[in-house]
């Protein structure tokens, strides 16, 4: 059932998936790769599909980060591994794969929440490391990954990479921002704007 699921997914998505690989791309290379792992999957080669999917992955691309992702959890090309299948439908999410979410949701039914937190700690160290750095949408990244993916929310946190991300403008961190607060007392909003502004001024000086 799970791969005749994975199948359909990948017959509904390929012609859609093609194209905004295209608007992802710095190149036509990035969507001629895209297109021979969905005929790598077509075909069933899938090991050669995940080797595919994941350098395009490791670029950033969200419809194969997605697509990595299914073929982690459904154990195609690469022994089933649900860990790193929710770190990378978490990362196709973080990068606004319009279906990754469901993924993600239907991951955390089969994994416990140490490793659900595992997860999410390794990507928190990889966001940080970037954001401070000066990365400014791993600061959107970090509050939903603090928000959203930690079994425990960690709302200060959150609060502290939004707010620097409300800083540079992103639109999309204000509401979040604001559901943020909603979890936090005064003295912990008022601590953590400090925090905002001494990190903010760290990475911009």
């Amino acid at each position: 059932m799970r791969l005749k699921y994975f199948l359909i997914i990948i017959a509904l998505i390929i012609i859609g998936h093609i194209a905004r690989a295209e608007n992802h791309s710095q190149s036509s290379n990035l969507a001629e790769e895209f297109a021979i792992a969905v005929k790598n999957v077509e075909s069933k080669n899938y090991l050669e599909a995940v080797r595919a999917f994941d350098k395009l992955a490791q670029s950033g691309l969200p419809e194969a980060q997605f697509n990595l992702s299914l073929l982690y959890s459904s154990g195609l090309g690469t022994p089933k591994n649900y860990k790193t299948a929710l770190y990378w439908s978490w990362q196709a999410h973080l990068n606004n794969h319009p279906t990754a979410l469901n993924q993600v949701n239907e991951i955390f039914d089969l994994v416990t929440e140490a490793l659900r937190d595992d997860v999410a700690n390794q990507i928190i160290d990889e966001l940080l490391s970037v954001a401070k750095a000066g990365e400014k949408t791993s600061a959107l990244k970090l509050g939903k990954t603090y928000t959203n993916l930690l079994v425990a929310p960690d709302y200060q946190s959150a609060y502290v990479w939004l707010s620097i991300a409300q800083a540079y403008g992103i639109e999309s961190a204000s509401e979040l921002l604001s559901q943020v607060t909603d979890n936090l007392t005064l003295e912990e909003i008022l601590a953590q704007q400090e925090q905002a502004s001494s990190t903010f001024s760290e990475i911009n000086s």
